[in-house]
């Protein structure tokens, strides 16, 4: 591990990064969405929106809990597209790539706990249509499957990440592997958890074990022998302090606790 001990930094901080990010685009979704219906005492905050509903119908409260998740699966389609579309391997490359993957996550994950809880976006969405509970099920299998198979498509670009030579020795990318998704995971979940803080409600945190999805790829990602000659030019860098990544890091960390406090408009 040690050769890549920088390597499991910067994924780690952009792993964090971009789940923040993901995060606070999924709220203001929900923020503009309610403020575009002129909801009263509205505020945004880390993890949850707050409004007053008295003035609101019911299809306008459907859009609001909806916009969230619509905005996490735009992100995931968006940064999986310029992940392909992307010639370079460098920590550019792996920050779509975990965009796309915090993307899918926020909205896959949230179908997945729909049938746990009406609290949840999808959730009240799906009660409030009058869903049956045996289809909400269905829906949350649905998201289970798709958010795997979306994480299958997308672990080959983080084994591109590394040099020719890495990918090319079984023992150096099983290290290498473990730098940019393994540790990464675990970091990422406990990093969450803890900027997740205070939760107003529990189901809040929920969508953060999905990161544990990523493993279903880790077989492959040790083991699959990729076709394609895309692999990072540019491995030096990425195995070095990146001064960005730390001001990102640093940068959405305040937001985050700035937006414990929240930003109201009343």
């Amino acid at each position: 591990m040690k050769p890549y001990k920088y390597v499991l930094i910067n994924s780690t901080l952009l792993f964090i990064i971009t789940a923040v990010l993901e995060v606070v685009l999924h709220e203001f979704s929900h923020f503009i969405t309610a403020f575009m219906f002129h909801a009263k005492d509205l505020s945004l905050h880390h993890n949850f929106v707050d409004y007053a509903e008295d003035n609101l119908s019911v299809s306008q409260r459907i859009w609001i809990a909806s916009a969230g998740p619509l905005m996490s699966l735009f992100i995931g389609l968006l940064f999986h597209l310029i992940v392909i579309q992307s010639e370079k391997r460098n920590a550019l490359f792996l920050f779509n790539l975990f965009m796309a993957v915090n993307g899918y996550i926020g909205f896959f994950g949230y179908l997945m706990i729909a049938p746990v809880t009406i609290q949840g976006d999808t959730g009240f969405v799906f009660h409030t249509l009058g869903f049956p509970m045996w289809s909400v099920v269905l829906i949350a299998v649905f998201g289970i499957s798709m958010l795997l198979v979306v994480i299958k498509k997308l672990t080959k670009h983080f084994v591109e990440m590394g040099s020719v030579e890495i990918i090319a020795d079984k023992e150096q990318r099983r290290q290498f592997v473990q730098a940019v998704i393994k540790y990464p995971i675990y970091c990422c979940v406990l990093a969450m958890l803890l900027l997740n803080l205070p939760v107003p409600i529990w189901v809040s945190i929920l969508p953060v074990f999905s990161y544990f999805s990523l493993f279903y790829g880790f077989g492959d990602a040790l083991r699959k022998n990729y076709t394609d000659s895309n692999y990072n030019k540019e491995f030096e860098q990425l195995n070095s302090i990146q001064p960005v990544i730390i001001i990102g890091f640093v940068f959405v960390v305040i937001l985050n606790r700035f937006l414990v406090h929240g930003f109201f408009v009343h």
